[in-house]
């Protein structure tokens, strides 16, 4: 049987800031999916047409018509492109079964299959229903499926009984990738080329704005001898100088990242790599060893400085943290990237205006800001849409820079506004402008950072004199 994995495009708007900095990170899902399907006997191919900027019609004539199955892969500002994909296949190849997964189908898994958009949804994990779909399971004996009857019924299969060991999966399927295509974001690395990974799956936070049940409450985690298995795998084969650890919390098990850290060094691998993190996940010890490592940068969430708001979306951290971590990494030596959301419950002109001059002052190198957008399926959309105080619906607004929240403290147009004041404050100061300029080492990080900052600067003035 022959599987297509499709990643839809999506389009970044160009009022969009993450036009400008946004990575492009191979599906590692769909990737991993392709790789298990393979190892039971099959063919498989994937479609990364988010990366390849290829037109639905482009997508179309690049499956084959005589595939068993087509897989499409969605997160919510995605789900409108999609839909369209689904709906293409339905025209032009009838006898094709869809298959539909991700954050967002496993959310609207009932309403998907029901209204005929695809045959069947593969709620969270996908893993255990691929390869027993591979092995020709009875569809109704496969775990985390959601799917239509010769009746025309939604059947809604039980969960899995049993989450995925990480260390028992293949690499990703990476050679049927585009992988010279794929970079970090912006001002993330220090070599090329440079790629992301996972290396666990669940978060200890409960954030009201993160979707913790697409893989459980378990927190797992790839064992560090897997880790560096993986890494030279991709060294050998692609040539990978530098790894963006894009797991919600890299530092979860402190245990865990420093056996990784004592296995590069003693096997010498010759690794840039940087990571995200809770500030309550790390120790100053942690810190210097993982800088001994190659860890160059650490991104933190902060979110906001006001200690109400960080309890009103269940951030379980505070200001003193803050102290705390900025001044441990910075004298580890990392470069510290913060994240901080504007728009959350609670949030008024004050506290927006207070979490904009913390990121200024707080001896960062690199700030990403946000607004608060509540995905479906997280407890802040459950509570905003039971109330009626969700905005809208348009998915495709589901992009971080577009408020979704109608809130009692603050309008919309104030949370837009101080949305680009933010990246005007932060980025145009003439302090980091200089900083920049003295760290750029060739030409073509030249040519690359003056192109973002000419983007950057048309943007966020483009936006003072017009309401966005």
């Amino acid at each position: 049987m022959n599987f297509i994995f499709i990643n839809p495009p999506r389009e970044i708007k160009s009022s969009n800031i993450w036009n400008i900095i946004n990575s492009e990170n191979p599906p590692l899902g769909i990737a991993l999916l392709a790789a298990i399907w393979d190892q039971q006997g099959h063919t498989s191919q994937i479609i990364d047409a988010a990366t390849l900027r290829l037109s639905i019609q482009e997508i179309i004539t690049g499956i084959s018509p005589a595939a068993d199955f087509v897989g499409i892969t969605s997160t919510t500002p995605g789900i409108s492109s999609a839909g369209m994909i689904a709906r293409a296949i339905r025209e032009k190849l009838p006898r094709m079964k869809i298959i539909m997964g991700g954050v967002h189908p496993t959310v609207f898994h009932e309403e998907l299959v029901r209204d005929n958009i695809c045959d069947m949804v593969v709620r969270n994990e996908g893993e255990i229903p691929i390869t027993e779909l591979a092995k020709g399971t009875p569809l109704n004996l496969i775990p985390n499926l959601t799917w239509r009857n010769s009746q025309n019924e939604v059947i809604i299969n039980p969960d899995s009984s049993k989450p995925v060991d990480l260390d028992s999966l293949p690499f990703p399927a990476y050679h049927k990738l585009p992988m010279h295509l794929y970079h970090s974001a912006l001002g993330a690395v220090k070599k090329k080329p440079s790629i992301g990974m996972i290396t666990s799956r669940g978060c200890p936070g409960k954030c009201t704005f993160c979707f913790s049940a697409m893989f459980g409450s378990q927190i797992r985690l790839m064992s560090p001898a897997r880790i560096i298995d993986h890494i030279e795998h991709l060294q050998k084969n692609y040539n990978i100088r530098e790894i963006s650890f894009y797991d919600d919390t890299f530092t979860v098990s402190r245990k865990n990242v420093a056996q990784l850290c004592h296995l590069i060094l003693s096997k010498k691998i010759k690794l840039s790599w940087s990571c995200f993190a809770r500030v309550d996940t790390v120790t100053p010890e942690l810190l210097l060893l993982m800088k001994k490592a190659g860890c160059h940068q650490i991104m933190y969430g902060f979110e906001t400085t006001d200690e109400n708001i960080l309890k009103n979306i269940n951030k379980r951290t505070d200001l003193d943290q803050f102290h705390k971590v900025l001044n441990w990494t910075r004298a580890a030596k990392i470069n510290i990237r913060g994240a901080f959301m504007l728009g959350n419950p609670g949030e008024t002109i004050a506290s927006m205006a207070r979490t904009i001059d913390y990121a200024k002052h707080a001896g960062i190198q690199l700030a990403v800001f946000n607004i608060t957008t509540p995905y479906p399926g997280t407890e802040m959309y459950k509570e905003f849409s039971g109330k009626n105080l969700i905005l809208h619906r348009n998915w495709d607004l589901y992009n971080l820079a577009q408020p979704v929240l109608k809130l009692d403290t603050v309008s919309s147009e104030a949370v837009q506004q101080y949305y680009y004041k933010s990246y005007r404050d932060f980025y145009l100061r003439p302090a980091f402008i200089l900083r920049y300029i003295l760290a750029i080492r060739t030409f073509p990080e030249f040519l690359t950072y003056t192109e973002a900052a000419l983007k950057m600067i048309n943007l966020l003035f483009r936006n003072i004199f017009q309401k966005k």
